[in-house]
């Protein structure tokens, strides 16, 4: 490959990534939605959309983070959901332990 060539490659390239090639409305086109393929690669990831109603303030608070860290919303609501989940687990895991140690007559007696 020549010189030439490839300056003109890598110029190309800075055209796409600045959005200065590929945004024009001539080049859109509505895709065809296929769920079978969707449900194939939730499941390859194993991941099941769900709905849950969140205030708007919050989920404008959620996607102002999330694009500070150059995320969507979505990925960050799991990974915030994730991080307490593993905490929690923590948390009960202890108590559990705690509670092997005390043994369960124990534990009412320090309840009453």
């Amino acid at each position: 490959m020549k010189k030439e060539d490839i300056r003109e490659a890598v110029e190309q390239d800075e055209k796409w990534d600045s959005g200065e090639l590929g945004q024009e409305e001539a080049y859109v086109e509505r895709v065809g939605f296929d769920q079978a393929i969707e449900d194939a690669i939730n499941q390859s990831v194993r991941l099941r959309p769900i709905s849950i109603r969140m205030e708007e303030e919050l989920i404008d608070d959620l996607k102002t983070i999330a694009e500070h860290y150059n995320l969507g919303y979505q990925p960050l609501i799991r990974q915030l959901l994730k991080r307490f989940v593993a905490s929690e687990k923590k948390v009960l895991k202890q108590r559990a332990q705690v509670m092997e140690i005390k043994g369960p007559e124990d534990q009412r007696a320090n309840e009453g």
